[in-house]
């Protein structure tokens, strides 16, 4: 079990997922077959260094977690969230959207636009480093990958007025491709899947950073974040985002 976080004055035990909590998604069927249980990472929900940045952020709507990723195989394939999408706002024609940034070791993003009946319409793939930050665009799934030897620490601010949708995913044993050892291959369960498109982090200025520095310091200026509960308002974000 992984530790308490100390975050702060905020002291908070982990959502564990487990190998058997993933086994729908998991690549390597073969290997899960006699494979035992083990947990695979930590989420620590709605984080904040005290009561005071605590309650500005419930007023607000929004919510900063953290997720831990181990290094791990899972057979062939490298160890992965479970993926998942985000609801339509009210009022809004496009899903909610999220921004998640590295803390520590490095990232893979996968990001999927689902179309009709098992079609993919867009994949994205975003690798980031310590400091790096992703922005999930309105519509799209996530699913984030741990390729490296190192722990993967990630932050992530969102809209804390939906619950996420993993059944999608679920439906289709995984996102539209799977990073093997040998690289990316597509998942065979979905009708059609474009070619990848890779890129870049997003600039932290968008957001009022500068480069590399912690995103928790949007707590002093909620507003910035304002396009993660009303997602209409992502145009500026937007403009190079996914292009």
């Amino acid at each position: 079990m992984q530790d308490m976080l100390i975050f702060g004055e905020t002291i908070r035990a982990p959502d564990v997922r487990t190998l058997y909590d993933m086994r729908e998604v998991v690549a390597d069927r073969e290997w899960l077959e006699t494979a035992e249980n083990f947990e695979l990472y930590y989420m620590y929900r709605e984080l904040a260094r005290n009561e005071e940045e605590l309650r500005h952020m419930r007023e607000f709507g929004l919510r900063y977690d953290i997720t831990v990723i181990p290094p791990a195989k899972l057979g062939k394939e490298y160890v992965k969230t479970a993926g998942h999408y985000h609801p339509k706002a009210p009022n809004a024609d496009i899903s909610y959207t999220e921004i998640y940034q590295v803390l520590e070791g490095s990232a893979i993003y996968l990001l999927q636009k689902a179309g009709r009946k098992g079609r993919i319409l867009d994949v994205a793939v975003v690798e980031a480093e310590k400091g790096d930050i992703v922005f999930v665009p309105p519509d799209y799934g996530h699913i984030t990958i741990n390729r490296s030897e190192k722990i993967l620490k990630m932050a992530n601010w969102v809209c804390r007025d939906f619950s996420s949708l993993y059944e999608p995913v679920k439906k289709f044993g995984g996102g539209a491709y799977f990073l093997l050892e040998d690289g990316f291959v597509r998942n065979p369960n979905y009708i059609s899947v474009p070619e990848l498109r890779w890129f870049e982090p997003e600039e932290a200025e968008k957001f009022g950073l500068s480069q590399g520095e912690d995103m928790y310091r949007l707590i002093e200026d909620l507003q910035v974040l304002r396009f993660l509960k009303e997602p209409e308002a992502t145009e500026k974000i937007l403009e190079a985002a996914l292009c």
